[in-house]
């Protein structure tokens, strides 16, 4: 990749991602919005940091905040990172199988490179559980006033799993290693029942304390 996505802008991500190129897809997309709901728990701590309402809660809020800062970068790499993950994917379907040695060398490059495809959409997942972590402090010690903005933040975390989950398996499947196959799947399963399950709480108490 000549440029990283990093600094790309909306609109030249948003064009990259319409047009016909195999970069960015869906698994920059679940990163990017595993950050933007990174980037609302901030704003929500932001604005609670400091009010004498929330005097009591001033401790909790400053580490979130910092917590927001790490995630923030570390989110924002995986944005690159799906990307550039898939570049020696793409590399390996197009090694050539003609010959038995041919056939061995692509078929051992292409159970490494699934790994490695495999393994950022994992980390992102374990990246959300932490995010969502800060959503449901600030359920209860952010400002009133951006109550909202915790809602839609879970159902941005909420997309981002779900979206990496698809991530995971589309490049395990094809992995042989049954013992990794089946740990990792079984990793994913219970981080993606754990996030729902908690970002559809976070957002039905939100929409109900709005009504």
């Amino acid at each position: 990749m000549e440029k990283k996505y990093l600094d790309f802008s909306l609109e030249e991500f948003a064009q990259d991602l319409g047009s016909k190129k195999s970069m960015p897809g869906g698994g920059s997309v679940a990163a990017y919005a595993l950050n933007l709901a990174n980037g609302l728990a901030s704003m929500v701590a932001n604005f609670t940091s400091g009010k004498k309402k929330y005097a009591a809660y001033q401790a909790d809020i400053e580490k979130i905040l910092e917590k927001c800062q790490a995630f923030h970068r570390e989110s924002m790499g995986m944005v690159d990172r799906d990307a550039e993950a898939f570049l020696p994917l793409a590399a390996v379907y197009k090694m050539p199988s003609d010959t038995d040695e041919e056939m061995e060398a692509k078929y051992a490059q292409m159970q490494v490179c699934l790994t490695r495809a495999a393994s950022v959409p994992l980390d992102l997942l374990r990246l959300s559980k932490k995010v969502l972590d800060l959503h449901e402090d600030l359920l209860e010690k952010g400002s009133i006033m951006l109550l909202s903005d915790v809602g839609v933040g879970v159902a941005m975390l909420r997309s981002a799993a779900l979206s990496a989950r698809i991530n995971v398996m589309i490049n395990i499947k094809d992995i042989d290693d049954q013992a990794y196959v089946t740990r990792t799947s079984e990793e994913v399963e219970d981080l993606v029942a754990d996030i729902v399950k908690r970002s559809d709480y976070i957002y039905d108490e939100v929409f109900r304390r709005l009504r």
